[in-house]
This record gives C-alpha cells, sequence and structure tokens, in this order.
C-alpha cells in the first residue's frame, strides 16, 4: 500500500462518505449531518477524487454503493466510533460502583503504617476497588509512574523526576524499641548507653542511612550496626532476638510493640520527624480516581 499523506485530506469527507452510503440518499445525508444537498455532492466528488472511485451510483430508487463503497462503510463506520470515543468526555469515576485496581508503591514501613486503615476506607467507600501494592525497587526499575502503570507511589522520595507532583501525608517522629526484657534498658535511654548498643538499621537498598551517625557524631559519640536489614518488618525480629536497640518512626514502632514484646522509648538526641510524602505524574492530575485515592490516603494517615 502507497504511503498516503493524511494533512491533504479532508478528513471530514470520511462522516459525509459514511453517512451517504448507509442512507443511500444525499437528501437524507444533508439532513443527518444539517448541511446543504449542494455541500453533500461536493463532498462527495471530492471524496471520489481521494478513493478514485463513484462510491455511489444513482439508480431510479436511489444511491447504489460500488463495491468499493461497500466495502468501505464497514471500516468507516469503525472508524467514526472510535473517533466518537476518543473525543467523548472521559467516564465519571463513581467510587461505589467502580471495579478499578489502584496500584501503589511503598515500602514495608507505610503498608504497615497505612494499609489497614486504607483497606477500611476502601471497604466503607469503594467496595468493589482492588489495591496492588508494589516494593519501591520494582517501582524505580519500572519507572511506574512515568509510564503510568503506578498510581501512586507513598514514601520519602530521594529525588523528584520532571512530571510528578508531591504533597505531605505526615510527619512521624522517630522512636527506639528494644526487647522488652533487655538486661540494659529499663524506662529512660541515656546518650551513652544508646550509643554503646549494638544497633539494627535499614539498608533498603543496599546502604544505611547515615542520619544517626551524624547526629551522634556531634555529640562525639559512634555507634555500631550489628544488623542492616532490607526491609522493615524484619527490624523487630532481629531486635527481639538480641541486645540491640532500633531507631525507627513512631507509627512503625508502636504498631510492632502492640503485638511484640518490645519497648517504646524516646531517642536520646534531637533527630528531625521522616516526612511521608504521595507522588503521583501530572497526567494524572485529571483523573478522578486518583484524586480519590490520594484523599483517601490522606483520611487513612489522619
Amino acid at each position: 500500500m502507497s504511503d498516503v499523506n493524511l494533512a491533504t485530506i479532508d478528513l471530514n469527507l470520511l462522516n459525509v462518505v459514511a453517512t451517504v452510503l448507509a442512507e443511500r440518499s444525499a437528501t437524507k445525508a444533508a439532513v443527518k449531518l444539517y448541511v446543504t444537498q449542494s455541500a453533500v455532492s461536493n463532498a462527495m466528488k471530492r471524496a471520489r477524487e481521494v478513493f478514485g472511485d463513484p462510491l455511489v451510483v444513482r439508480e431510479s430508487y436511489g444511491l447504489t454503493p460500488t463495491t468499493r463503497g461497500a466495502e468501505l462503510l464497514p471500516a468507516l463506520r469503525a472508524w467514526l466510533e472510535e473517533a466518537r470515543r476518543l473525543v467523548a468526555k472521559a467516564p465519571v469515576f463513581d467510587p461505589r460502583t467502580s471495579t478499578r485496581t489502584f496500584t501503589v508503591a511503598c515500602s514495608d514501613a507505610v503498608a504497615i503504617a497505612l494499609l489497614q486503615p486504607v483497606l477500611r476506607l476502601l471497604k466503607k467507600w469503594a467496595p468493589s476497588t482492588r489495591l496492588r501494592l508494589l516494593t519501591l525497587d520494582r517501582l524505580i526499575a519500572g519507572d511506574g509512574l512515568a509510564r503510568g502503570e503506578v498510581d501512586l507511589l507513598i514514601g520519602i522520595p530521594p529525588v523528584m523526576p520532571p512530571g510528578l507532583e508531591a504533597e505531605l501525608v505526615y510527619r512521624d517522629p522517630l522512636e527506639c524499641i528494644v526487647r522488652r526484657d533487655h538486661p540494659q534498658v529499663r524506662s529512660k535511654l541515656t546518650l551513652s548507653l544508646y550509643a554503646s548498643l549494638p544497633h539494627v538499621d535499614l539498608a533498603l537498598f543496599g546502604d544505611i542511612d547515615d542520619t544517626i551517625d551524624r547526629a551522634l557524631a556531634r555529640h562525639g559519640k559512634a555507634r555500631e550496626v550489628a544488623v542492616a536489614l532490607p526491609h522493615f518488618s524484619s527490624i523487630p525480629l532481629a531486635v527481639l532476638e538480641t541486645d540491640c536497640v532500633a531507631t525507627i518512626s513512631s507509627r512503625i514502632a508502636r504498631a510492632f510493640a502492640a503485638r511484640m514484646p518490645l519497648k517504646v522509648l524516646e531517642p536520646p538526641l534531637a533527630l528531625e520527624p521522616i516526612e511521608i510524602r504521595q507522588v503521583w505524574h501530572r497526567r494524572s492530575e485529571t483523573d478522578a480516581a486518583v484524586g480519590f485515592l490520594r484523599s483517601l490516603v490522606r483520611e487513612a494517615a489522619g
């Protein structure tokens, strides 16, 4: 098939041809298209030049499609229907009836903090929707937000590539956990004891965050990280089996302590609270479903 330059063709002709072929009458086509009969006749003349075929022949009872015209009609109808679908307004999102699958990328810490309230709210407001969680490494490897495969990232984004928007979901102070029967820790951690204890820390992408090390260095102290783990959910298990201390967000610390024999203690030095944000791509700014999900996350965090 030779290349056709669509820029040289009036695509409105296709609508006229489809209507004439369907109605088998220039007069009826003109009425349906809200134009004059002469306008239809002129359009059909140009269409014959485009297709290199008469498209219709006049009979005593009206217009009859040529073989080429009859072949064109189903394809023209499909093309026009697709064109109408493309320019139609997006369907209204109704959470009560939607069956959409929401895809969220987050760490297991965010899942521990937010999964239960999010699920409760989805059950209440959008009972037929589904929730799919992805790990952060999966998000990064697949560039999920840019590709439109992920609705939200919830966490601590280290960088914000172009095209993304973010808003604060919640701030969470850091607290310490040790096992309840720890031989050295009673009801309070001193700075010296905190620095001397072995630590459990997170190595989310292989590297341990140095926030605590820098805070200790300002006091002339240093610590030893005895256990480095890739998942937040593993941290309390290591704490329970050792004399280690772990410093994690308050929501996570208290969620663990409610289920395990752990003590939650205030850190003996000033540490900035963590800031959890939700991040989305600008292309979803007008997606009512993603807007609903963002508001639901805010409510869950509250």
